[in-house]
């Protein structure tokens, strides 16, 4: 019994220490940005699951009343993802359900075209926007849109990143609404979808292929997937690779 407390009592002063780095970690990379973009509660809900699969307020313009309350992820898990999907200079990057900008200010530092933050609350946009402009070191600019992911036009992003925003028919809406896109401005696009909750819901989609996945420390599985090669005469660009 003694063995069993100690190694309790180990895991819980490790989960205090690796807390405590990853809160120090989180306010010097702030601090070299300019920008605040921590929830208010002060807990980062990309390691708390339940934290981020809670209701968040729903705005009266939603068409769905199923989008989660804001949260961010790690730094070094943003960087991981911007490595893997390397943004190059002709790519726009969307963020749905960018919160208050973090993901979007760290791509913004590479040379892009340009990165544009959708967010259905306008107390976080304005948050958002105050994060864009006090950004250092911004490469590209920086829109954000307030409104609904299902109905706004996304038709020139060719990145979009979903750190699990909403609920299963507001994402299953949100695809559609980029697979039209397609139809009038056919393109290569990559999706970025962390911690992949309604994975199905991807997988449901013939238009869509999953091309990797990874798992982060903290558990929450990071899918990425691309729209399949158009017909000869119909691409635009070579199709990208992760």
């Amino acid at each position: 019994m003694e063995r069993k407390g100690t190694a309790t009592q180990f895991k819980a002063h490790l989960k205090k220490l690796v807390s405590l780095l990853s809160e120090t970690w989180t306010k010097c990379n702030e601090y070299q940005l300019g920008i605040r973009t921590e929830p208010d509660s002060g807990v980062d809900s990309a390691r708390n699951p339940v934290q981020a699969c809670s209701r968040g307020q729903v705005s009266t313009s939603a068409k769905h009343s199923d989008n989660f309350v804001y949260g961010t992820i790690g730094y070094l898990n943003v960087r991981k993802i911007l490595r893997v999907v390397e943004p190059r200079p002709q790519d726009v990057f969307y963020d749905i359900g960018c919160g208050k900008g973090r993901i979007l200010c760290v791509a913004a530092r590479k040379p892009v075209r340009r990165c544009v933050g959708v967010e259905l609350l306008e107390p976080l946009c304005q948050i958002a926007r105050r994060n864009a402009a006090d950004l250092r070191g911004r490469k590209a600019p920086i829109q954000i849109v307030c409104g609904d992911a299902t109905t706004v036009d996304l038709s020139d992003g060719t990145i979009y990143f979903m750190f699990n925003p909403f609920g299963p028919e507001t994402l299953r809406d949100t695809l559609e609404n980029i697979r039209s896109s397609l139809s009038q401005k056919p393109r290569a696009i990559r999706l970025v979808y962390y911690n992949s909750q309604y994975k199905s819901v991807f997988e449901a989609l013939e238009w869509l292929v999953k091309v990797r996945e990874f798992e982060t420390f903290g558990g929450h599985l990071v899918t990425f997937w691309e729209n399949r090669r158009l017909p000869d005469g119909d691409r635009e660009s070579s199709k990208p690779k992760f």
